[in-house]
């Protein structure tokens, strides 16, 4: 990989072509809703250790109405969570119902609005292409592109060396 970065620099060799199969990633919707998943998770974690830390600082400080924080009381965790008052699946009922991803992160993804598409029912045949298809996302139907498109050897399960 470096010794082609050499050589691109230098202008021995062309750059790789966008439309080559071989750079398509193929993101499936069980990993993405994992991510999300990933991510509501750690949110609410950590709002659930800062609103503990708040009640220890407030028994630190001795602030009225603060009661002592025993962490082997079982109900500090109960009382934690219903003060945090955090839907877990809030986000991904979202994702699911409009295909935009509202994430803090981003989750490294290139795009955060169109996920899904319409399943046209125009035929049967029509319809069942939708879910044999990959649909290469919003991002790559703004990206415009200067060079020919054509159908490259491993397009064809063909390659040459």
């Amino acid at each position: 990989m470096i010794r082609k970065l050499y050589a691109l620099v230098a202008g021995d060799c062309v750059p790789d072509n966008p439309d080559s199969t071989q750079h398509h990633e193929v993101l499936l919707g069980g990993f993405l809703y994992l991510q999300i998943l990933k991510e509501r998770i750690e949110e609410l974690l950590s709002s659930l250790r800062l609103t503990i830390q708040n009640d220890l600082r407030a028994e630190a400080n001795k602030l009225p109405r603060s009661k002592p924080v025993d962490f082997h009381d079982k109900r500090l965790f109960g009382q934690a969570f219903q003060k945090t008052k955090y839907n877990l699946g809030d986000k991904m009922t979202y994702f699911l119902a409009t295909g935009n991803l509202s994430s803090g992160s981003g989750l490294d993804l290139q795009q955060v609005t169109g996920y899904t598409i319409v399943a046209e029912k125009l035929n049967f045949l029509r319809y069942l292409s939708h879910f044999r298809a990959v649909h290469r996302g919003s991002f790559f139907q703004t990206l415009r592109t200067t060079t020919v498109r054509k159908l490259l050897p491993e397009s064809w399960g063909m390659a040459f060396l």
